[in-house]
């Protein structure tokens, strides 16, 4: 018997007004610690007053930018200091960088009267009687909290703006791989001339300062602004090439519906005086926020083809002899985009269009069609237990990315860098989206540069846009190590893994897997090798967390051994081009079985999925191998392998008796929560009254994104949590909390700080998972809740549509005996639940 996933119907009754709170009370950070509160607070005065003096002087103009960094146990919305010191009709707010750093332009007169607001602040604590704890309690005013609520105050400078040197500028733009412009993040980009007359002569003069100081550099620079959304960091790139051509600076937004085609660039300059005169400028120049060099995107495999198994490396397959399956014409498949360098002759037969630029000379197809490989015959290839999911998938080659034996020829397709490749990804998945309904692409493909714990890329801006717009999802690889970064072989003792971990240099994420709309994938171990830990991540696998707040990598999936071991080489095999089997090893291949279990997903369910319950299908049933399920790695486990690796897509769907998987798919909008109230499964209620069993509860939603915020980027926190009714000493009904955050540390005590909710809870996450079993039974009430708010972050108004989101409940026996799926049906169709199979709800459903 089976016991299939369903969808709850009937969501739109469960919406309710907000209930908004009062944020608790101003907290005084200082309290009984006057002195040390004095010696703060002028402090900062000092501070408000040096940077002051700095603008003032500077020869662009009055105006700056300033850091404001917040104390740890401040970073709450109610603890901001946006009321009193940093009130928004006296300051603006720009955007922010790490988490509690925030960004406001000023002037000397604005950081005056900041300074005054503080001076403001009283010097002794002041107490107030508390009735609920019947003793006296601080009672900061506004001015003491905010103030208290900072830690420092400094100009944003020319350390902020740029970390590499001329030299190593130089020495990498010289690559034509990497288009040779800088790219240049500004806090803002001047508008025509025609509109400088709508802002003051202090704004005027900074603007003119900024054309005037790049057109002094002379012939040959060219700055092009690039294609950013309204809540986008203004984006510019500058190239100096040998050219008489005298400079062109273009400011307005360039569209990229032009297409622009390869055009001839101008041979790199790589004069030392020029460069050193245009980044002094740059670092120097208030509107600049950061200047970086331009990252290569790449295969995550190592260069270079090896063919002895013996001697093979990471991401290289050695090969042997095998056959495929046949396509059957007359059934349908699963879809898969492949973004990549091609597809082999080999699966022709299973590519149902091809998006293709590439010259025959630019094509190397070897790691596309491992790819493809995997989706089309990885089962029979590797069995079940490596490759899950039924052979067969009608594929969509999206050949973009040109070989990387020769160096010029990814800018012979796209001369302006990476940018204009991200456009050419857009344009094909568009494509297959419309004229195949393709949901699911697989970029096996990175970009040469560690995700920031303080910054969400413009590249995975640029996917996440692409899966919002198409309702897609892209499965993106973790990364691999160099060769010179491969940790040891993981070991059998967890402490000794611990120590091998700690020990690893170079292993971060790579742009652009810490993309929050899609799913990033990191590699395991694969079984049937003697010389590794079956399941384990595997040596060359990249690890997160990308950005402070959430889990990344997503998932994690079978990449072949990083130490082949004769005669089965790699442990995970596919084809090449020209129909030979063969083994490999990457995250490049961990990332297409992840994808097929998606693709399979969509197939198998009418209609159109949301983003977010396919995303949440994946990771509401992947489990974390047992290798990492130690005490021991808890605190680790997440960076390696993410919420861990998905079962097969029939198993996801089908279930059994003894469990329960409920989805509720909906819209949370402006000012409303949502209260799904249900009975406890009868059969798991002990004859005192108590509710046992196990319950996890999964959300992915789709919150409002603002890239100028770097790690606080997320700007609507979409939060679920399942409560039982209790009783408080008096008998008053109240709702309590029984699922703990999956990756909540042992013996945590309520997380008190927001940097605690953010790190373990995953606070302001778009993806966020709870779960708990209870043997023995809790509460003495039957009645539960499934309970969605919303915050948002200080300052943010939630859109007006909402926000769309998923969350998947799972009750189940942990003894396998309960007819837990039989008992809710029935309680909940006495409720007036309606409920359907997933696979078939399109018919009456709106979203899924």
């Amino acid at each position: 018997m089976v016991g299939p996933i369903q969808i709850i119907l009937n969501t739109d009754n469960f919406e309710e007004g907000r209930d908004v709170g009062g944020g608790g009370p101003k907290k005084d950070f200082f309290a009984g610690r006057d002195a040390l509160f004095r010696a703060h607070k002028q402090s900062l005065i000092n501070q408000l007053n040096a940077v002051g003096e700095t603008l003032a002087a500077q020869q662009n103009g009055n105006i700056g930018f300033i850091k404001v960094f917040l104390r740890r146990e401040a970073w709450a919305k109610s603890h901001r200091p946006l009321r009193a010191i940093f009130n928004p009709n006296r300051i603006s707010l720009v955007g922010g960088g790490d988490i509690g750093e925030m960004y406001f332009e000023a002037q000397p007169n604005v950081l005056s009267a900041v300074a005054r607001e503080i001076s403001k602040a009283e010097e002794n604590t002041r107490l107030k009687y508390d009735e609920n704890s019947g003793r006296e309690m601080p009672n900061p005013s506004a001015a003491k909290s905010e103030t208290g609520a900072i830690d420092r105050i400094e100009l944003y400078g020319p350390s902020d703006r740029r970390q590499f040197s001329v030299e190593e500028a130089l020495n990498w733009l010289a690559n034509p791989m990497t288009g040779s412009s800088y790219q240049v993040e500004m806090f803002e980009v001047p508008p025509a001339r025609g509109r400088w007359d709508a802002v003051g002569q202090d704004r005027q003069r900074l603007y003119a300062s900024f054309l005037d100081g790049l057109t002094a550099i002379g012939q040959g620079l060219a700055v092009q602004r690039l294609q950013t959304g309204e809540k986008d960091q203004p984006q510019l790139t500058l190239r100096l090439a040998r050219s008489a051509e005298p400079p062109t600076v273009q400011l307005t937004m360039s569209q990229s519906a032009d297409r622009k085609r390869p055009r001839e660039l101008a041979p790199f300059d790589a004069d030392l005086k020029r460069h050193r005169r245009l980044l002094a400028f740059l670092d120097h120049h208030p509107l600049v926020r950061r200047v970086d060099l331009p990252p290569i995107v790449t295969r995550t495999t190592v260069r270079g083809r090896l063919s002895a198994r013996s001697s093979a490396g990471v991401g290289q397959p050695s090969c042997q002899q095998a056959s495929l399956p046949q396509r059957n014409t007359t059934r349908t498949y699963p879809k898969l985009g492949i973004i990549d360098g091609g597809i082999g002759a080999s699966l022709s037969d299973w590519v149902i269009d091809r998006w293709d630029i590439l010259n025959d000379v630019d094509v190397d197809a070897d790691h596309g069609t491992f790819i493809g490989g995997l989706a089309v015959g990885g089962n029979t290839l590797n069995g079940l237990e490596i490759c899950p999911e039924p052979d067969g998938a009608e594929l969509v080659d999206i050949a973009v990315f040109p070989t990387e034996d020769n160096p010029t020829a990814f800018t012979s397709y796209y001369p302006d860098g990476l940018p204009q490749f991200f456009d050419e990804i857009g344009y094909a998945v568009a494509d297959a989206k419309a004229r195949h309904d393709v949901r699911v692409f697989n970029m096996s493909l990175n970009i040469q540069h560690p995700a920031e714990p303080d910054r969400y890329s413009g590249y995975a801006k640029r996917l996440d846009d692409l899966a919002d717009a198409h309702n897609a999802i892209f499965f993106i690889s973790a990364g691999n190590t160099a060769p010179q970064s491969l940790r040891p072989e993981w070991h059998q003792d967890e402490t000794q893994a611990l120590v091998a971990l700690a020990s690893a240099r170079n292993d971060s994420m790579l742009m652009p897997a810490e993309s929050v709309r899609n799913v990033s994938v990191a590699a395991l171990n694969p079984p049937g090798l003697s010389n590794v830990v079956p399941h384990a991540p595997a040596r060359y696998s990249r690890r997160g967390p990308g950005l402070r707040a959430g889990v990344k990598p997503d998932l994690a999936h079978i990449g072949g051994s990083g130490s082949p071991q004769s005669p089965l080489g790699h442990g995970l095999s596919s084809v090449k081009p020209n129909g030979d089997v063969c083994d490999g090893c990457g995250t490049s291949y961990a990332s297409p079985l992840g994808a097929k279990s998606a693709a399979v997903l969509d197939h198998n369910i009418e209609g159109e999925v949301s983003r977010e319950t396919l995303i949440g299908l994946l990771l509401h049933h992947a489990r974390l191998p047992k290798v990492l399920a130690g005490k021991t790695l808890a605190t680790v486990a997440r960076d390696l392998a993410g919420f861990g690796m998905p079962p097969s897509a029939r198993e996801i769907l089908e279930g059994n008796d003894h469990q329960i998987t409920l989805v509720f798919a909906s819209r949370i909008r402006p000012n409303q929560q949502i209260e799904f109230q249900f009975a406890w499964p009868p059969s798991l209620v002990t004859p005192e009254g108590k509710c046992r069993g196990s319950a996890k509860l999964t959300l992915v939603s789709t919150p409002p994104l603002d890239t100028r915020f770097g790690s606080e980027f997320v700007r609507v926190n979409v939060d679920a949590s399942l409560q039982q009714e209790d009783f408080d000493a008096e008998g008053k009904p109240r709702w309590k909390g029984r699922l703990d955050p999956v990756y909540l540390p042992k013996n945590n005590e309520g997380a008190a700080f927001e940097a605690e909710r953010i790190e373990h809870g995953l606070k302001w996450s778009p993806v966020k998972a709870f779960a708990k079993t209870m043997p023995r039974g809790v509460g003495k009430s039957s009645s539960w809740r499934m309970f969605v708010s919303y915050v948002t972050r200080a300052g943010e108004q939630m859109p007006e549509d909402g926000v769309p989101f998923t969350a998947l409940l799972t009750i189940s026996d942990p003894q396998g005996a309960a007819p837990v799926f039989n008992d809710m049906r029935q309680t909940l169709n006495a409720l007036g639940v309606r409920i359907e199979d997933i696979r078939t709800a399109a018919r009456v459903a709106t979203r899924i």
